[in-house]
Order: C-alpha cells, then sequence, then structure tokens
C-alpha cells in the first residue's frame, strides 16, 4: 500500500503507522520492468499522497536485486534551495561504493568540495567552490562531474523525488541525464503535475527519451474500494467491516495518506472490534490544505471556503454567488484553486474538493461567524433554486442556529424528499425533526407517521426505531396512532432478527389498535399471514383466516394501497404452497395501478402502490424458488428488481441479493459466489432473515468443500429460541446442519437437528418447500433405524403436496423414496434414484442431480453392477469437480477406488501456483479451518493414516506449526513458503 509521500514509517503497522503495500503491484512492476535494462527514464507522477514515495521505497530491494546501486534524493520545499541539492543529496554515499583503487579524471575534480576526499582532487589543492582548469562555468562542471561519477558507478539508479520544487540548476542537470544519460545509469524520477512551475514539464523543457533510452511513465491514481478495504484489514483484521470500509473509501476518495491518516486515528469504542475515527480531519490533511490556502489570492480563498461550505459539487455561478465574488472574479479565482488542486471538476462544469477530508479541513478553517455568514448566503442563494434545493436550503438553515426557520424549511425539505422517493434524506431529516424538543405535537405526531411509514421500505437501522418505538408504546397518543406507528416498524421487521412469534403477536396487538381505520388495519393483517407463513410458526388455515380479515377490512374503504396489499399477501402465500391460483394472483399484481417511470422523476402518487408490487414479485420469487420453480424464481426476482429499483424499494432490492445467491448455488453457478457473499453480507445486519439466507448458502459452500467447521460457524446453534423451528430460512439451516451431522458420522445429532423441524412442518402440513430438509430427515432416520419414522415422513410429505405445483419436492420425494428402497429393494431404488437425478435435472439444480448420481452409483456398486456404477459416478465426480465441491468429489473418487476404476487426481508440479499439490492444499485449507485430522480423514474420504501423512508434509513444506497456519492467511503463508524454495530447472 503506498504510503504519503513523507519519510519511512517504523515497520509495527499497528502501533507506528506502517502500513501493507496495497494497490500498486502492478506499478511497481512497471516500474522494475523499465529498470531491467539501461540506460531508462521512469518519470512516476501522483498528487500529494497518493503514494510516490512508497512506491519509489518498496521498488528499492527489486533494484538491488538486479544488481543495480540505489541513489535517493528529494527536492524540498525551501525559499532558497541549494544549487543541485537533490542530486548531490542522493550521491552523498556514492563514493563508498566505488572501488577503492579507482582512478578519477579532472573532469569529477569539481566533487572535491561537495564529496571531500573522495573524488576528482589528485593532487589535493582545490577548495570547496574551486573551478579545475577546463572550460565552461562552474555550474556547467559540476553537471558534466556527475555525469561522470554516475559513468564511474557503472550499474546505478537514481532516485529523485518531488520534482515540482526542484531549483533550475537540478532540473538542468536532469535534462542532461535524461537525454544523454550513462550507458547503465536508471533514472527514476516523481513529481506532482499540478504543482509544476508555470509551463508544467517536468524537466522545465518539453522531453522525449532519445533512441536506445528506455523506460515508462508511471500516473499514480486512487485506490479502488477493493484496495482501501485490503489496507484497512491489514489494520483492523476483523474490525474493518464492509460499512466502515465503504465510509472509509468515500470519506477519502481512495487518496492514500488520506485513508492511512484515518485508519492511524482511529479508536475502539467500549465495545470491543468496533472502530471509530475522529470527528476531525486528520493533521496531515489539514496541514496540506492549510498551506495551499496560504498560496491563493483572497477571492480564490473565498471560492475555496464557498464550496467547503456548500458541501457538494456546484457550479461556478453557485460559488461566485455564495463567495459574494463580483461578476469577472469568479472564474479566475476558481481556475486558481483548480491549480493548486484544492478544488477539482467533479462533473462538466461543477466543482468540488477531492475527497472529504480536504472538504473537511477546508471548512474547519473558517472561523465560525464567517461560517454561519456563509451558511446564510448558500440558503439564500438556494432558496431562489425552487424545490429540487430544498434539502440542501434545511441544511445550511440549521447551520445558521435558527431553530424555528430550519423546522418550517426542514419540513417542507422532508415532506419533498418523501414525494420524489428519496427515503434516505427524508428518514434523516424527519429522524433530526422528532429529536428537536421544540416541535409541536400536531407536528411531531405527522412526522413520526411519515418516517414510519417509509422505514418499512428501508435497509439499516439508523432511522430512530427506539423514537418510534417509545412513541408507540405513549398511551397518551390515540390507537389509531400507536397502531399506525407499530405497523411501521413490525413491517421495517419482518427480514429482521428475532422471534417470528414475538412479531405475530404485535401484528395482531397493531391490527386492534387499527379497528377504526380500515386501511391500515387490512395491511397489519396482511401482514400477518406473510410473515406466518415464510417465517414461522403459521399454518395455511393460519394464513388464509387472516388474509380474509384483511380483505374484510380494506372492503371497508376507499384505500387502494390497503388492496394491493392484501393481494400482494395472497399472491405469496399461494405461492409458498404451490397452490394452482398463484399465477393468477400475480397477473393481476402486474396489473395493479399504473408503472412508475425510473427513479429520480416527479412523484407519482402511486409510487407505495408500485413499492408494494415490487414485493410481491419478489415473495412470488421466493415461492417459485423454495417449490423448485427456479426458471420462474429468476424471472420474477428480475421482474421485482425492477420495480424496486423504480420505486426505491431497499429492502425488496436486498432480498433480491440474497434470492440470487441461493438460485445460483441451485443451479451450479459458483463462481464468484463466496465474493457476493462476502459482499452482502455487511449489508444485512439488521436483517436476520436474509442473513440467514446468505450464510446457509457459504455454509452450502463449505461442506461442499469439507469445510464443516467453517460450515457449523455459519448456521445457528441447533436448539436456538431466538426462531422457531419452521421458516424457510431455518428449514434450510436444519436441512444443512443435519446433512454436517451425518457426513462426519454423528446419525443421532443429524436426527436430533432436523427433527424440531419436520415435527413443525406435520404440524402446519407445510411440505411445499424444497429445502432439501425432506432426504436429510429419511437419511437421518434411517441411519438411527427409525425405519417407520421414515416411512411416515415421506407418506406425511407426499400428501401434503398432493395436488400442488411443487416439481422440487416431488423430486425429493423420488429420491427419499429410492433411500427408503435402498437397503430391501435396491433395483427399484436404483430407478428412483436416476428419475429423482432426471427431475433435479429437469428444474435446473445441477449440484442435487450430481448428489443424486452419487447415490445411485453406490446401490449400483452393492448390486454388483460396477459398469453402471461406474458412467453414474464419473457423472458425478465430473459436476462436483467443475463446482470446486472437494469433499463430494473426494467420496466419488473413493467410490471408483473401491470398484476398481479409480479416477485420477490433479496435480500440479512445485512451483505452480504455490509448491503444495491441489490435495495438500486442500488439506492445508481443511487444516487453516480448524480441521483435526479425523475431520480432514472424513472431509476427504481418506484413511486417518493418510489424513496425517498429508498434514505432516503440509506443515513441513509451509514450515509452520498446525496453530500458526490456523491464525494466519494461507494464501501468504504459502506464497512466502513458495518464494523460499529454489528455482525448478526448466526440465522441471
Amino acid at each position: 500500500m503506498p504510503g504519503p509521500d513523507r519519510p519511512e514509517a517504523p515497520t509495527d503497522r499497528r502501533t507506528t503507522g506502517g502500513f501493507a503495500f496495497v494497490g500498486r503491484e502492478a506499478e511497481l512492476a512497471r516500474l522494475l520492468a523499465a529498470a531491467q535494462d539501461g540506460p531508462a527514464v521512469v518519470l512516476v507522477e501522483g498528487e500529494a499522497g497518493s503514494g510516490k514515495s512508497r512506491l519509489l521505497r518498496e521498488a528499492v530491494p527489486g533494484l538491488e536485486a538486479v544488481g543495480l546501486a540505489v541513489l535517493r534524493g528529494g527536492c524540498h520545499p525551501l525559499r532558497e534551495p541549494p544549487a543541485f541539492g537533490a542530486v548531490l543529496e542522493a550521491l552523498r554515499d556514492a563514493p563508498q561504493l566505488l572501488p577503492a583503487d579507482t582512478r578519477f579524471g579532472q573532469v569529477t575534480a569539481p566533487l572535491a568540495g561537495y564529496l571531500p576526499g573522495a573524488v576528482g582532487d589528485p593532487a589535493g589543492q582545490l577548495a570547496a567552490g574551486q573551478r579545475p582548469a577546463g572550460v565552461g562555468t562552474h555550474r556547467q562542471q559540476l553537471m558534466r562531474a556527475v555525469h561522470e561519477l554516475l559513468r564511474l558507478l557503472g550499474p546505478v539508479a537514481l532516485l529523485v523525488e518531488d520534482l515540482q520544487w526542484a531549483d533550475d540548476d537540478t532540473r538542468e542537470l536532469l535534462v542532461l541525464l535524461a537525454r544523454n544519460p550513462p550507458a547503465q545509469l536508471r533514472l527514476v524520477l516523481s513529481y506532482r503535475a499540478g504543482e509544476l512551475p508555470g509551463h508544467g514539464n517536468v524537466l522545465g523543457v518539453p522531453y522525449r527519451r532519445p533512441v536506445g533510452v528506455g523506460g515508462t511513465e508511471i500516473a499514480l491514481a486512487a485506490l479502488t474500494e477493493p484496495q482501501v478495504r485490503d489496507l484497512a484489514v491489514s489494520v483492523l483484521g476483523p474490525a474493518a467491516t464492509g460499512a466502515l470500509v465503504r465510509q472509509l473509501y468515500e470519506c477519502s476518495g481512495g487518496l492514500p495518506l488520506a485513508v492511512e491518516e484515518v485508519l492511524g486515528e482511529l479508536t475502539v469504542h467500549q465495545v470491543p472490534g468496533r472502530p471509530r475515527a475522529s470527528d476531525r480531519a486528520p493533521r496531515a490533511v489539514r496541514e496540506l490544505v492549510a498551506e495551499r490556502t496560504a498560496r491563493l489570492a483572497p477571492s480564490a480563498a473565498a471560492v475555496v471556503r464557498a464550496a467547503a461550505v456548500l458541501g457538494l459539487p456546484a457550479d461556478e455561478d453557485l460559488l461566485g454567488a455564495v463567495a459574494r465574488l463580483p461578476e469577472g472574479e469568479t472564474d479566475p479565482a476558481l481556475t486558481a484553486a483548480l491549480a493548486v488542486g484544492l478544488l477539482m471538476e467533479t462533473d462538466p462544469g461543477r466543482y468540488g474538493f477531492r475527497h472529504v477530508l480536504a472538504r473537511r479541513a477546508a471548512y474547519e478553517a473558517i472561523p465560525a461567524p464567517q461560517r454561519v455568514r456563509l451558511h446564510a448566503r448558500a440558503a439564500e442563494v438556494l432558496s431562489g433554486h425552487g424545490a429540487p434545493a430544498l434539502l440542501r436550503t434545511a441544511h445550511h438553515v440549521r447551520r445558521t442556529g435558527d431553530v424555528a426557520a430550519w423546522i418550517t424549511t426542514a419540513g417542507a425539505a422532508a415532506h419533498r424528499a418523501v414525494e420524489s422517493g428519496d427515503d434516505g434524506a427524508a428518514a434523516v431529516l424527519l429522524r433530526d425533526l422528532l429529536a428537536e424538543p421544540t416541535l409541536s405535537k400536531a407536528d411531531r405526531t405527522a412526522h413520526a407517521l411519515t418516517l414510519a411509514r417509509i422505514s418499512q421500505y428501508r435497509t439499516g437501522t439508523a432511522e430512530g426505531p427506539e423514537l418510534l418505538r417509545r412513541m408507540a408504546a405513549d398511551r397518551a397518543r390515540p390507537a389509531g396512532v400507536r397502531g399506525e406507528l407499530r405497523l411501521g416498524l413490525c413491517r421495517a421487521r419482518a427480514l429482521g432478527p428475532g422471534d417470528p412469534a414475538a412479531l405475530l403477536a404485535e401484528l395482531e396487538q397493531t391490527a386492534a389498535d387499527l379497528v377504526d381505520r380500515p386501511g391500515p388495519a387490512a395491511v397489519a393483517l396482511a401482514e400477518l399471514a406473510v410473515v406466518g407463513v415464510l417465517r414461522g410458526p403459521g399454518s395455511r388455515r393460519r394464513a388464509d383466516a387472516d388474509l380474509a380479515r384483511a380483505a374484510a377490512a380494506a372492503a371497508r374503504c376507499e384505500d387502494e394501497l390497503a388492496r394491493t396489499v392484501v393481494l400482494v399477501g395472497r399472491v405469496a402465500v399461494t405461492e409458498a404452497f404451490g397452490d394452482p391460483a398463484g399465477p393468477e394472483l400475480l397477473a393481476r399484481i402486474r396489473g395493479t395501478g399504473p408503472r412508475l417511470p425510473e427513479r429520480g422523476t416527479e412523484r407519482s402518487p402511486d409510487r407505495r402502490i408500485e413499492r408494494e408490487r415490487a414485493r410481491g414479485l419478489h415473495l412470488a420469487a421466493v415461492g417459485a424458488w423454495a417449490r423448485g420453480r427456479d426458471d420462474r424464481a429468476r424471472a420474477r426476482q428480475q421482474e421485482a428488481a425492477a420495480a424496486a429499483g423504480r420505486s426505491g424499494h431497499q429492502l425488496v432490492q436486498l432480498a433480491g441479493l440474497a434470492l440470487e445467491l441461493q438460485l445460483d448455488l441451485e443451479a451450479g453457478r459458483w463462481d464468484g459466489l463466496d465474493g457476493r457473499i462476502e459482499a452482502l453480507l455487511p449489508r444485512l445486519d439488521g436483517h436476520g432473515g436474509l442473513r440467514l439466507e446468505a450464510l446457509a448458502v457459504r455454509a452450502a459452500l463449505d461442506t461442499a468443500r469439507g469445510r464443516w467447521a467453517a460450515a457449523r460457524r455459519a448456521l445457528p446453534p441447533r436448539g436456538g429460541r431466538s426462531e422457531p423451528p419452521d421458516g424457510v430460512p431455518r428449514r434450510i439451516a436444519a436441512a444443512l446442519l443435519g446433512r454436517l451431522e451425518l457426513l462426519e458420522g454423528a446419525d443421532t445429532a443429524a436426527w436430533a437437528a432436523v427433527r424440531p423441524t419436520v415435527e413443525a412442518s406435520r404440524r402446519n402440513g407445510q411440505w411445499s418447500w424444497a429445502t432439501g430438509l425432506l432426504p436429510v430427515a429419511v437419511r437421518a432416520a434411517l441411519a438411527c433405524g427409525l425405519r417407520e419414522q421414515a416411512e411416515g415422513i415421506v407418506a406425511d410429505a407426499a400428501r401434503g403436496v398432493e395436488g400442488l405445483d411443487t416439481p422440487g419436492v416431488d423430486a425429493e420425494l423420488v429420491l427419499a423414496r429410492g433411500l427408503l428402497g435402498a437397503a430391501d429393494d435396491p433395483r427399484a431404488a436404483v430407478t428412483l434414484l436416476v428419475e429423482a437425478g432426471a427431475r433435479y435435472g429437469a428444474i435446473g439444480r445441477e449440484y442435487q442431480r450430481a448428489l443424486a448420481a452419487e447415490e445411485t452409483a453406490a446401490v449400483l456398486l452393492g448390486l454388483g453392477r460396477a459398469a453402471d456404477a461406474d458412467t453414474a459416478v464419473r457423472g458425478a465426480l465430473e459436476v462436483l469437480t467443475r463446482l470446486g465441491a472437494t469433499a463430494d468429489a473426494a467420496r466419488c473418487r473413493r467410490m471408483l477406488r473401491a470398484s476398481g476404476r479409480p479416477a485420477a487426481v490433479p496435480r500440479a508440479r512445485r512451483g505452480e501456483g504455490g509448491h503444495l499439490s491441489p490435495r495438500e492444499r486442500e488439506v492445508a485449507l481443511l487444516v487453516a479451518d480448524g480441521a483435526g485430522n479425523r475431520q480432514i480423514a472424513g472431509a476427504l474420504a481418506l484413511s486417518p493414516r493418510t489424513a496425517e501423512h498429508h498434514v505432516a508434509k503440509v506443515l513441513g513444506k509451509l514450515g509452520v506449526t498446525r496453530a500458526e497456519l490456523r491464525s494466519g492467511e494461507l494464501p501468504e503463508i504459502e506464497r512466502k513458503a513458495a518464494d523460499s524454495l529454489p528455482a525448478l530447472p526448466p526440465h522441471a
């Protein structure tokens, strides 16, 4: 990670400010490649803090590794810099690099006074500054002397930094070296393009490399968000959450100096692992901004202050109006601010700061009375821009300290934000208004209701839910007000953590409070049905009863929104159960109300209806996926995402991303799935049901790869009381946990893991979800000798889906019957298992199809049909290997070995992609995950002795202990181990 342009920091990065080298690997490689052969000139350009010095520092070992002596010097922002200062600074150690018997000619004599006793004074007669015999001024002779000394040094890299501060003599010397370099010189020059004097030429004159001179030009751009994340993780470890990284990236603009300064100032809250940065701009950023501002004329400094107060990028006219500049002065003032790099053109015709920290530093430097006047002026100017500027006007009015004016302006701005679909801005304004003690009772109630209504569409929990809960619990308020406040909170929690039974009870109370408000009451009752079915412990009978009550309430009013929500509830329930009426109801949702244009256009009164349409399409997609109609689910989710994007339903957008993970898992689209899960998880904080779905996908991947300890960590503990054993996410988790127990040979624990959910299905009659629970439950019951229980589960499930559209469950039922028949009628079982695989293939569930083929092969082997078993298991092995399902593929290979037809295991030469073989890398990953030898043997279908042997080889090759491998990052450990090995001969 490039550091700011400053002296090298100590190496302990956690305590002294040293940071990992991140995000400049490609630039470093280019620099080193360009310096392989001399002569060469490398130019490195970047703004202050972009990491030029760090890049050059990191290049030193690579340059030395190819036999180059490295000399470093730098230019400094001095009033009267010494002539040739940077180059002479770099040459101070040069004499020590020459052999003792080096013979110097008279041409190097001018250096005697600068490097005394070392060069160019054979008679010992020259004093510093004395001119030797010859032509030209002393300055010219000194330039020739430096050129000659660099020639005598042979292979050498001369690194000169910060050429924007170079004096004229240094710049002319570098022109000489760049245009006529010694044969073995590598000249590396760094500079800030925006601060070069007048003409803007790096060397003072236009430069083009002469024929025969190599090199390259490197421009250091801002770090990307993933690179900022890597840097933050290197400093903070697990505390570098996705939200923190995003905030760090946004406030720093990816500028390495700003990133490192913020990381250096991070402190830790009372809650461990929750870092928080200081509210002030970091010192280095404040000093940089102050230094640049001091160079400006008063008018240009006024433009910078106006930009700091406005906060957001602004056009020239707005900046000039806030700065109160006379006509004609804004253009040159803005040009000057751009020239010193304080402001930049963010969009055509709009100007702002390079990053948030620079803006904060400039804002903090404005004296308080002047800030107030500037905010008042900004509010005055923006008020003439009409309704679109209300939000910004409210911000500036508040900064003036006029509370009454702010309440009026902020209320109007919040109303405008809701109308335009900007719920985020509205929520912030409403939260601030509700926190204002002088707000009237009527306004407080109105703003609270508005906040409750928009909260149900928002992600995150920063909109003041605690405040709304307190208001909803206040018996002094009318029951209807309390009910509407609670309704918004309940709908926002529908995908959140906690016990659904408690949420259902709260929805019942909400509906009772809303008895005199039939529209909101209908919404509460419809929500009751949906939550009961999808999160449990509801039944179809209970859901239908709640929907009937909701429809009756909606019929008592002319509320199109209420009728739409009731329709959405009916769609969710019918699709969840595979009711044939589902598609017809879904078609009605598609036709509900006029469609909205894309977000950002003017308000339509039907925005909330469009949001409910998006929710209905998403719930229909969830139902289709749960039943095994994955193709329909994907198409419906695409519709839902489009509608949610138009209307701004953030919760549906987020839930859709979680559903797409499940769909891609089932379809075998595993490439990039891990990264998507990791990127999504931070956004799912506070949404327990969605988070469990995403974690279940990760657990499924880890289970397939043999990383069983990691899979267990991703799943909720068995027997936890925060959720009932029912509902889609819990069924997925129960099935995964049961499968894990079976894979590890813990049959009793497997039955205990799935039994509560199976019993809930029997009570509710809900068997229409193909979550993998049915076959796992049958396997677990059979493994425990509970055949009657297993047969009862299959019979109940078959009755539960009779007449319903449940292709996923149909496949599971055929598979379960095959498992039941494997012991007493294996020939019939083979037929059933083959059919199960075909059914899984027909609905696009490739992973399940491969596992069914594995089951088929096992039964065929028992029948002595080795050739047929070989065909089946090789088909499964091909799919599982492609997916990277390491543990599943290992079982297939073991089956092939047992049949006498072993499959070849892919191998890699030592040194290809590290020095571990594919099998050793699998073992290393399992050790790093915390697996013991027994678990490794089970995961990779090895004998315990073989697993022990592999572990010993892995630890020996990596040069680490088991504990070190568990606590480290395997790729980094493996890279270091590979780097320590001698290079392989070409024929190896």
